[in-house]
């Protein structure tokens, strides 16, 4: 199979903790470059030469962009790095300011469904991550067509992905642009982490299967009877990344072995999710699972913080640059270890997890386009974005990495999402933290150069001649699928019921319609 090569990518973890003997609030910050990652501090000293600004007559438009909360209360200096963005906005010349829309993540889904339906108050950048699959957005009318504005407003975002135009084309429905992939980690396979303590004498090493994590998993609740190791949620502990499931994240209808079959097949009756809920059969059965999953409504992480489990699934970009951070930033109040679960691929769903858009009801597009066009290749900008106000939400130490300043020791006392890097447009164009590895780009490139790409790559599915049917099929998800993964319900008795109604909700339909414009895909590619 020939591999992807040449990727390069960004990755920091989510409310790391670290801190720094001495920050420089007087200097000037200086972005990590590196090829086809974006640009340089020259490159965006001399954007002016290649994008002419609009015009400045200082009326400027205020585009609304959504932004997740994960205490549910905006951080401290929120609205200090929105002054601080917006000044950076207008000098560059985007003829636009931001306004921050704080949105909890307890109840994501519900506050942006209400931003999103044409209101005065309705978001005019939309970043998707964890929201709703792009199929979905595009079938909602909720996502305008990109196209002519990145040729108009974006060209730096092509020119960023010209090397990489199999990555921007997940961001494709039906041969139309509607969502700009960040540019950070493409691949990422599933992954166990737990805590070295707790793991003591048993060999942490990648594994093949889920079969073969959950014998690990017996091994460390043996060792810690009172401990749990998977995080029972409302929030998915599991997404399967060793399928291709063609950047619907709801399931209906994906490719199972990706690097050698384009057959769409229906992921609930498939033997790997009948396995699945075997072994959440053991974990129940072992109390390897916290119980009191329906009321926990904490990503799998935050659950893994803050012990309510002592270990968690989920899926990572490089278990090397994950260990070495978690453990110089004690993240998690301890030192941490794990291992990867099956093949490290490259698909459609994986790039396109984060993405960015123009909202269909924004009136500003154009202006919203050379807000998200600077975002993505301003170094200055991504920064800000990024790590906040330099001196107020972190500094730079002698080596140019991003400390904590003024007794910060995390991303909540810092007052803003420092380090939350993955889901914004470009993190590669800032410093990386101290608690990183100074090789860690290094690490994620030579991983998304191994990573094996799905025969489907590119492809997304346009939901719309099945959006009714794909509209059952959410409800049907949402009213079983958590029950069964956390073991709250006798599986073998509710996963028939919950397959029958699929086929009632119209999942046959919506595998067929993804199996048609799939064949139409691949044909028009030879």
């Amino acid at each position: 199979m020939k591999k992807l090569l040449a990727l390069v990518l960004a990755l920091a973890m989510v409310f790391a903790l670290a801190a720094c003997n001495k920050a420089d609030s007087g200097s000037t910050t200086e972005a990590a470059a590196t090829e086809g990652a974006g640009e340089t501090k020259a490159d965006t000293e001399t954007k002016a030469d290649t994008q002419a600004p609009a015009a400045d007559d200082g009326n400027y438009p205020t585009l609304r962009l959504n932004m997740t909360s994960f205490t549910g209360e905006p951080p401290a200096h929120a609205q200090e790095v929105q002054d601080a963005l917006n000044a950076k906005l207008i000098e560059k010349g985007a003829g636009a300011k931001i306004e921050f829309v704080w949105v909890g993540f307890a109840d994501m889904r519900t506050q942006l469904n209400l931003l999103l339906t044409g209101g005065d108050d309705s978001l005019d950048i939309l970043n998707s991550f964890w929201y709703a699959p792009i199929g979905e957005l595009v079938a909602n009318g909720q996502v305008a067509p990109l196209d002519d504005l990145l040729k108009s407003d974006g060209q730096d975002i092509l020119k960023l992905y010209e090397p990489y135009q199999v990555v921007l084309d997940c961001g494709k429905v039906n041969g139309v642009m509607y969502g700009i992939p960040t540019f950070t980690a493409w691949s990422s396979p599933n992954i166990f982490l737990c805590y070295e303590a707790e793991a003591e004498g048993i060999e942490m090493k990648n594994v093949d299967t889920v079969d073969q994590m959950t014998e690990v998993l017996i091994k460390l609740k043996e060792k810690n009877p009172d401990k749990y190791f998977v995080p029972g949620a409302t929030e998915p502990y599991w997404v399967p990344k060793g399928i291709d499931y063609l950047g619907d994240t709801n399931y209906c209808g994906v490719l199972m072995d990706c690097t050698k079959d384009t057959t769409v097949t229906n992921y609930y009756e498939s033997e790997y999710f009948v396995n699945f809920l075997d072994n959440v059969k053991i974990w129940k059965e072992k109390e390897i699972i916290s119980p009191d999953s329906m009321s926990n409504n904490n990503p799998t992480l935050m659950s893994f913080q803050n012990k309510i489990t002592y270990g968690t699934t989920g899926y990572g970009y490089n278990m090397t640059n994950t260990i070495y951070e978690a453990n110089m930033s004690q993240q998690y109040g301890a030192n941490i270890t794990g291992f990867e679960v099956g093949d490290r691929l490259l698909t459609t769903g994986n790039i396109n997890t984060y993405l960015f858009h123009v909202t269909s009801f924004c009136k500003e597009k154009e202006a919203a386009m050379r807000v998200l066009n600077l975002l993505y290749t301003d170094a200055e900008i991504a920064t800000i974005y990024t790590d906040g106000v330099l001196g107020v939400t972190y500094g730079i130490n002698d080596e140019g990495q991003c400390c904590y300043v003024n007794g910060a020791t995390d991303a909540n006392s810092a007052g803003w999402s420092v380090g939350y890097a993955y889901a914004n447009p470009n993190d590669f164009l800032t410093p990386t933290w101290d608690y990183q590895r100074k090789d860690a780009y290094e690490l994620m490139q030579q991983d998304n150069a191994n990573a094996i790409p799905s025969l489907a790559l590119g492809f997304t599915c346009d939901l719309t001649p099945v959006a009714d049917q794909a509209a059952a099929c959410t409800n049907v998800i949402a009213q079983y699928y958590n029950p069964l993964m956390n073991g709250e319900v006798d599986i073998d008795e509710v996963l028939p019921q919950f397959q029958q109604a699929l086929h009632d909700a119209g999942i046959d339909a919506i595998i067929a319609e993804k199996q048609k414009q799939l064949d139409e895909w691949l044909a028009a590619k030879k």
